[in-house]
């Protein structure tokens, strides 16, 4: 892989991702004139507030330039490029930082830094590597990618865009007139119907999407149909038929019981096929609530029944917990 003059590292820094203080970062004043280190300043400056929401790897690809991210416990090493600057090489030579710098210095002594740029003395490898990175013989020479290009695909960075740093300008909102017509108008962090803002519907980083549902959900699907069609009999039998004077009766309680025990087998099929931040938390509440369901249910249905209806909502929780995300990976090629 080889590069050209206009592809290049432009400014490095490494910041301290608790509070976005700046640790160290390369001294080239020349190029502080830039307008595209200004730029990429701002930028970092705005991903230094967002750190803990992108991930590990962030890359940010704007119209000039473009600017890369690799974090670990307690720093962020950042780096703007050319635009057209390789992918690979760009978190190769954040990986070098990160490297080297904790083998200088501890996370304790990260934590405890005062003032800014405390490891200002930290930039002369900074120097160092930007300019071998800078170098397509040197990058020939001494660099074997194989690695990086491997762990890229395993871990792929997450891709952003300006509109995910900062809201839209007031002035592209459109004010609110009789006259206007009820016309959605498209920005840059989501859509503007006669002065709405709606929700950006755009996702950030990677594809991904739940695995598919193992063989043994599907069947704990198919017999939960049947089990809470007859909790709806049985719940409104037994409420209808109940008395609550009768006291060697039936209990209007078993069909609150058995109507519960119907909505929380919905519940629990919907937590398996739909994706939400909490379902594996509802799944096993559902578990849990439906073992208590049959318990109190002992004396009005048989124990091989309650065990039947103990193992489906089992089977509906561990599919569940083996339905992470499948990610569909970007291709970064040597």
């Amino acid at each position: 892989m080889g590069i050209s003059a206009t592809q290049m590292i432009i400014y490095a820094t490494l910041i301290r991702s608790a509070d976005g203080t700046p640790l160290s970062a390369t001294t080239d004043f020349a190029s502080d004139a830039d307008q595209r280190v200004r730029e990429g300043k701002r930028c970092i400056k705005l991903i230094s507030k967002h750190l803990h929401e992108f991930g590990k790897r962030v890359c940010l690809q704007c119209d000039d330039l473009s600017i890369h991210c690799v974090m670990d416990d307690c720093t962020a090493y950042m780096v703007v490029c050319e635009p057209n600057y390789p992918h690979i090489l760009a978190f190769s030579f954040l990986d070098e930082l990160m490297k080297e710098f904790n083998i200088l210095y501890t996370a304790s002594v990260v934590k405890s830094v005062r003032r800014p740029y405390a490891f200002i003395e930290f930039d002369s490898f900074l120097q160092r590597t930007r300019h071998k990175y800078n170098s397509a013989r040197a990058i020939a020479a001494r660099l074997n990618l194989a690695d990086m290009s491997t762990d890229l695909n395993l871990n792929p960075p997450t891709y952003i865009k300006m509109s995910n740093l900062e809201p839209p300008p007031l002035s592209q909102l459109p004010t609110p007139s009789s006259s206007v017509p009820h016309t959605p108008v498209n920005i840059p962090n989501g859509s503007v119907s006669n002065g709405v803002l709606g929700k950006d519907t755009t996702t950030v980083g990677v594809a991904l999407r739940l695995r598919p549902i193992p063989w043994y959900g599907w069947v704990a699907i198919m017999l939960s149909i049947p089990c809470t069609m007859l909790d709806l009999y049985r719940g409104a039998v037994a409420i209808s038929m109940s008395n609550l004077d009768d006291i060697d009766g039936p209990s209007p309680w078993h069909g609150i019981y058995f109507l519960t025990e119907m909505v929380i087998l919905v519940l629990q099929i919907r937590s398996l096929r739909k994706y939400n931040r909490y379902r594996k938390l509802q799944t096993i509440c559902s578990f849990l609530f439906i073992f208590l369901m049959n318990g109190l249910l002992l004396d009005v249905r048989e124990a091989w029944i309650c065990f039947i209806y103990l193992v489906i909502s089992l089977s509906l929780a561990i599919a569940t917990f083996h339905r992470p995300f499948e990610k569909k990976l970007p291709r970064f090629h040597i």
